[in-house]
């Protein structure tokens, strides 16, 4: 359910949201949080806000010390085609981890720095973190291995031997701390603000109209913009994008099929795959959850690369086109496809299948 905030409250917000120093910023927030009524549609704003709150008041605390050098080891660059991040039981997550990546991770020095490793499978190459979620680590740790989830694209869960459900709830609350709900219908919700032009709504929700989603933005103050909805979209979905709330498409990764049929009973729509899957179907899900096919391409008289693109289900010839180089993509004519050993002449806006590979010409 919505929040219902009061008019003043979300002025409140929207002038937070617009204020760039840091300390007038949580001011602001305090404010806001001082402004509403507590209830049981807003304990989840609470949550988002308290949180927001303590990261203002590290990075002020950060800027204070500016001048003496300090490597943070816990921020972690992507360095591969996809980022994922493995969360589970401790010693369930190392064993899972170090079968993937054929690394030798220990119980000790998950307590001393991030682990980061990677998975290859059907030639991508997939960042993989390790992110236990367990009683065993202490809170500044679990803490910082939290943080490791923002930048993610998908977040594996492996259930453990018992109590699985109560675990699985445990982790959607502790997510919840970071902003982060993990996706089980298709109802991405994304913002863009512009300068002018109004708001423009692209795509279709089945609970609420174009004019309603326009109004709600409106009462938050944002009269310009771009929002991408789809058909599960509720206003609720809305609102906690405006707060900051980030979807984080997830699989869970069970041990037989009590586990499945128990998550299947109380989560739709939600991607599972057995915990013993090899990794070519573990990728298959993967991408299918991130709704991301593999595009393999050549050059001219050359063999065709080992290494394939990824590009969004249903995307045209140009956007591979644009990944490979933007000057292709500029001066594109055509495009040579190979699909199921057939050999086709294609224009820029052609879809694309997983599996096609293709040779652009240009200019």
């Amino acid at each position: 359910m919505v929040t219902n905030l009061p008019a003043k409250s979300k002025a409140l917000w929207a002038k937070a949201m617009l204020e760039k120093d840091p300390k007038i910023k949580l001011e602001l927030l305090k404010q806001f949080y001082s402004s509403f009524p507590k209830h049981k549609s807003t304990e989840k704003l609470e949550m988002q806000l308290k949180r927001q709150m303590r990261s203002l008041e590290d990075e002020i605390e950060r800027r204070k010390k500016k001048h003496a050098k300090v490597v943070n080891i816990w921020g972690i660059k992507k360095e591969a085609d996809l980022q994922l991040g493995i969360i589970g039981k401790l010693n369930e997550t190392i064993g899972y981890f170090n079968k993937v990546t054929k690394m030798q991770v220990d119980f000790f020095e998950t307590f001393a720095r991030p682990i980061v490793g990677t998975m290859k499978a059907d030639s991508i190459l997939l960042q993989t973190i390790l992110c236990p979620f367990d009683s065993q680590i202490g809170e500044n740790k679990q803490k910082k291995i939290g943080n490791l989830l923002s930048n993610t694209d998908l977040l594996m869960i492996i259930l453990p031997e018992s109590g699985h459900l109560e675990y699985l709830i445990d982790v959607i609350n502790w997510l919840s701390q970071y902003n982060i709900t993990i996706t089980l219908l298709k109802k991405d919700v994304k913002i863009e603000t512009t300068g002018t032009g109004g708001i423009r709504v692209v795509g279709k929700s089945r609970f609420c109209s174009e004019n309603e989603i326009k109004q709600f933005l409106y009462e938050y103050k944002i009269m310009n913009g771009i929002i991408k909805v789809s058909e599960e979209t509720t206003l609720e979905d809305i609102e906690s994008t405006i707060f900051g709330q980030v979807s984080k498409p997830g699989i869970i990764l069970y041990r037989n099929s009590k586990q499945e049929i128990d998550v299947r009973s109380n989560y739709k729509n939600i991607s599972l795959v057995p915990l013993e899957s090899d990794k070519h179907d573990l990728l298959k899900i993967i991408l299918d959850t991130l709704g991301l096919i593999r595009v393999y391409t050549k050059r001219r008289d050359t063999e065709v690369a080992e290494h394939p693109i990824l590009v969004k289900k249903g995307a045209p010839v140009i956007e591979a086109a644009k990944i490979i180089h933007k000057e292709l993509a500029e001066n594109f004519l055509y495009a040579k496809l190979i699909r199921a050993k057939e050999e086709i002449k294609v224009g820029k806006y052609f879809i694309l299948n997983d599996g096609d590979i293709i040779e652009v010409r240009s200019k």
